[in-house]
């Protein structure tokens, strides 16, 4: 009875490497970042416990949803190549990864560009983008939800490219078009309030680039991913590896965000060494750029996290600058 049960497992393909290869390396990915992650959360924990609640509760639940993902992409890759190995069905079932990958990642990524939106309306103090990219997202974390539904009814890996096209590009398409909109936004408006704001230039500068950098990287991902998916139609498992990262590479993105206020800018940090006391008895290293709860630019004085600024007179301008400096 064992050889007649052996004898009804499919055959391994020629192209095997194509249908293991890419979910191992999402797998390794998967688990690269995640440590990447945990370095990220423990310096965030010892530098800002002292952040507001909303925002604490931002990271550390996010880290929760990571950390979820990770275990069940491990339980996918122990029924793929461990308790399945040499099996063809199992190998072809999607077991877990309809729910860890499209699903999870569709909510981290809502979440993370609606942390976004709350930021560019606190710039603006205009609704319009921000309830732009909010729909944006939110068909977004609509289409990967209806991408999980699809692909866990569908039960196979092999029918992503037949079952799942709408959905999937959909929601790939969706997480590019808000990460763009993110980055043009706030690109732009930071842009203004430095040419309006000299003394706050480098702070800025710094700003605008980091924001660059972890939008345009969580974009280039996702477009890899689609671009793979459509390129490649006979070899659906290809976009796994894109896909199986882009959840953890927006926490990633979001807490690194966080910590860059941690990080003195050249400026300030000669002037301290100079002994430049009207910068540096008032220039805080926790927040001097990019921040969770407010990246705060006192125009001429003070570059500040936000939960210090309410203890400062400022003048108005500098305030309206200060606000709009908030994340």
């Amino acid at each position: 009875m064992a050889d007649s049960a052996v004898s009804v497992l499919p055959a391994i393909p020629a192209d095997i490497a194509f249908i293991t290869g890419p979910a191992m390396v999402g797998i390794c990915l998967n688990w690269g970042l995640m440590g990447v992650l945990i370095v990220q959360l423990y310096f965030y924990h010892l530098t800002f416990e002292h952040d507001q609640r909303p925002m604490r509760f931002l990271v550390y639940g996010l880290f929760l949803l990571d950390v979820a993902q990770t275990v069940m992409v491990t339980a996918d890759a122990f029924h793929w190549f461990v308790f399945g190995f040499g099996n063809m069905n199992r190998l072809d079932d999607t077991f877990l990864n309809s729910w860890d990958v499209p699903f999870l990642d569709a909510i981290i990524t809502t979440v993370v560009q609606v942390f976004y939106c709350w930021r560019i309306w606190v710039l603006r103090k205009s609704l319009v983008f921000p309830i732009i990219i909010f729909l944006v997202s939110l068909t977004q974390c609509g289409a990967g939800i209806a991408t999980a539904v699809r692909a866990f009814q569908g039960g196979r890996l092999s029918l992503i490219s037949v079952e799942e096209v709408a959905q999937q590009t959909t929601w790939l398409v969706a997480g590019v078009v808000a990460d763009i909109l993110i980055t043009a936004v706030l690109s732009y408006t930071l842009l203004r309030a430095r040419s309006n704001t000299l003394a706050a230039k480098s702070v800025i500068d710094r700003i605008v680039q980091i924001t660059v950098e972890t939008n345009m990287l969580t974009a280039g991902v996702a477009i890899i991913g689609l671009g793979l998916y459509l390129g490649f139609p006979d070899h659906p498992t290809l976009v796994v590896p894109p896909t199986a990262i882009i959840g953890k590479l927006y926490s990633n993105c979001l807490v690194a965000v966080l910590n860059n206020r941690r990080l003195p800018s050249r400026k300030s940090t000669s002037s301290s060494s100079h002994g430049a006391t009207s910068i540096g008895s008032q220039f805080r290293l926790p927040s001097t750029s990019h921040g969770g709860r407010e990246i705060r630019v006192e125009v001429l004085q003070h570059v500040e996290s936000d939960h210090e600024m309410h203890d400062m007179a400022i003048s108005s301008d500098s305030k309206q600058f200060e606000n709009s400096m908030r994340v």
